[in-house]
């Protein structure tokens, strides 16, 4: 009688300190370049340079409008800082500006920076990103669905209001790429090239391995989509994920498993160490290790079952810490356990809407009544409670009741914030 093969661990307990040791090293070298660029940076207290507007929105200080600006330097480094109000909209374009860097720090630097600035120059060209979401933003008529639809495809950042609104609805996880939507590109992306390399690999090169190829296709897709949004950090850790996730399976160890989200999470950090500093990270890896939580306690539920229960797990694992960061809270949230259910379906229709026909506008009315539906309620909660939360999290990676301790925390959570605003 055959048996199946069972895939394997990658480290022992030798391997994984020789591996933790290596990393120790490139996060050595990191910061040292990091640090490098800095002190260069730092060399005039006052230095032009060209940088690259990733965010643009006027808001009150005071009583007063201003310009708040989201700059990129060169070397990945981020700096906020304000102007007048009446600038034309410079969101994706090069701009040579003058910043005060006298009292920024290397653990400022790391983390973003706030530097006042004097803009002198606004360069013409538009960055890829900027381009696409324009293309996008014809096709609708309301600035929010603009907003919307920009973040969806292309990760631009919507305005404060809109964020907070979408945020109150639990919709900023759906609406934010990250895994999921690199998981629906993929899947396009290997449907349409599969057939057309199968006749190319069977007539000139059946000697090669059709699957490496047809990843190594897509993976280069992947990237090119990366490179053009920016490398926004869930979309790194996303694609860091897919990367070590097939290597491993290719070689017939676990892919599914606490070790490549932490071989992910360790080499991403390591190269990249402003990665510790960005939320959108870790609660993307909050939301992966949820997920590989509830698959290694419950992974024999039959799939129907799985898709169902770790959307409502996933949902109140992570609603304490959301609410602990953001504290905003509507009648919504409640229904964004369907709506996350829906858009499986919908993400996909609407891709096609905007990409191949000239209906992207089809569902503007209804999301536009449902944003206009909701109300934005603020939640008093303390912090601790999102800790704890996430330490019974945490646990669950050794003990099943770790998976109950934090979805019964996370329903605690829920009745707390709908007592707070009935």
């Amino acid at each position: 009688m055959s048996q199946k093969l069972e895939r394997i661990e990658l480290f022992d307990r030798k391997s994984t300190l020789w591996f933790l040791l290596m990393l120790l090293g490139v996060t050595f070298f990191s910061l040292g370049y990091e640090y490098y660029h800095y002190r260069a940076l730092k060399y005039f207290h006052d230095p032009l340079v060209r940088a690259l507007v990733i965010d643009q929105e006027v808001r009150f200080a005071g009583h007063h409008p201003k310009t708040f600006l989201k700059v990129q330097l060169d070397h990945g480094a981020v700096c906020r800082c304000t102007l007048s109000p009446y600038l034309r909209d410079m969101r994706g374009r090069e701009v040579l500006v003058e910043l005060q860097v006298k009292n920024v720090t290397f653990w400022d630097y790391l983390k973003g920076f706030y530097a006042h600035a004097t803009l002198y120059a606004l360069y013409p060209s538009l960055s890829l990103k900027e381009t696409g979401y324009r293309w996008i933003a014809s096709q609708h008529d309301h600035p929010w669905m603009q907003q919307l639809y920009g973040a969806l495809f292309v990760a631009t950042p919507m305005s404060h209001d809109l964020q907070a609104l979408v945020g109150a609805m639990g919709l900023s996880a759906i609406l934010s790429i990250s895994g999921y939507h690199f998981g629906i590109l993929s899947l396009i992306a290997y449907f349409f090239l599969r057939f057309p390399y199968r006749w190319l690999h069977n007539r000139y090169f059946p000697y090669r391995h059709g699957n490496r190829d047809l990843f190594g296709i897509v993976l280069g897709l992947l990237f090119g989509y990366l490179w053009v949004l920016e490398c926004i950090p869930p979309m790194v850790r996303s694609f860091g994920m897919i990367v070590v996730g097939y290597w491993l399976y290719d070689r017939g160890i676990k892919m599914v498993s606490f070790q490549t989200l932490g071989i992910t999470l360790g080499v991403l950090l390591a190269f990249l160490p402003r990665l510790w500093f960005s939320w959108g990270f870790w609660f993307s890896s909050l939301g992966v290790l949820s997920i590989f939580v509830f698959v290694r306690h419950y992974g024999h539920w039959k799939p129907w079952q799985i898709f169902l229960a770790l959307n409502v797990w996933c949902y109140l694992a992570l609603l304490p810490l959301s609410l602990g960061l953001f504290h905003t809270f509507s009648w919504w949230n409640i229904g964004s356990i369907p709506l996350s259910l829906l858009f499986n379906l919908y993400y996909p229709l609407v891709l096609l809407l905007h990409g191949v026909t000239p209906w992207g506008a089809m569902f503007d009315p209804y999301l536009k009544a449902l944003l206009a539906s909701a109300v934005i309620h603020t939640i008093v909660m303390p912090f601790w409670v999102a800790l704890l939360s996430v330490f019974f999290t945490l646990l669950a990676i050794r003990w099943r009741w770790g998976v109950w301790l934090s979805g019964v925390m996370g329903g605690l959570t829920l009745v707390y914030a709908m007592y707070q605003i009935a």
